[in-house]
């Protein structure tokens, strides 16, 4: 046996084993968990669910992400319970894409958040102080926790805490911002607003 030959076993044993390889490789591959089908009863719910999401005009990406546990709960509940589900699910989605949900057309000031975007029957119930109405919280506060876009409605830094009005001039507007923004009469978009009378840190 030359050399050669006996190199030529351990080369196709080599290329033996990069094939069993490469065939574990692509097992791998597959997805490890693949979707569990629903029973009829939960597959009758999803269906609905689509159903009343096209009806809507809601993406079907909000119902298929929706858990199997929770088609089982949602099976015994009320349609209009499902539609405030789904529009809520909907909303949630697209604040957490950075933009104002359709409608949320009320500006109010929330206590983490400052200035943001809120449904005109949230703004409503909300007590006012100083002309804005105020909240503690808002649903913007998770979407800031989390380091996303929080898009503001238009201020003025006339009306900020942080704005030192020119002892010049200062009925035209003229003055500094403690934050470094300096648009003094024109509305603008700011995420450190905090209006006057506010106190904070």
């Amino acid at each position: 046996m030359t050399p050669e030959n006996a190199a030529r076993p351990a080369v196709a044993m080599d290329s033996q084993d990069s094939q069993d390889s490469q065939d574990s490789q692509r097992v791998a591959a597959e997805p490890t968990t693949r979707p569990q089908a629903l029973p009829p009863d939960l597959r009758a719910t999803r269906a609905a669910m689509l159903e009343l999401a096209d009806r809507l005009g809601l993406d079907p990406a909000i119902v298929h992400r929706v858990p199997a546990g929770d088609l089982a709960l949602w099976a015994m509940v009320p349609a209009d319970a499902l539609r405030a589900y789904l529009l809520a699910m909907a909303d949630t989605a697209t604040r957490q894409a950075g933009k104002v949900p359709p409608g949320d057309t009320a500006a109010i000031h929330c206590a983490g958040c400052g200035v943001v975007y809120v449904h005109p029957d949230v703004a409503a119930v909300l007590p006012v102080v100083d002309g804005w109405p105020r909240a503690l919280g808002c649903p913007w506060c998770a979407i800031r926790k989390a380091g996303g876009y929080v898009p503001r409605p238009p201020i003025q830094s006339g009306t900020c805490a942080h704005w030192k009005p020119d002892h010049v001039n200062p009925a035209v507007g003229m003055g500094t911002c403690a934050c470094g923004t300096f648009h003094p009469m024109q509305p603008h978009r700011c995420g450190q607003y905090q209006p006057q009378g506010t106190h904070h840190d």
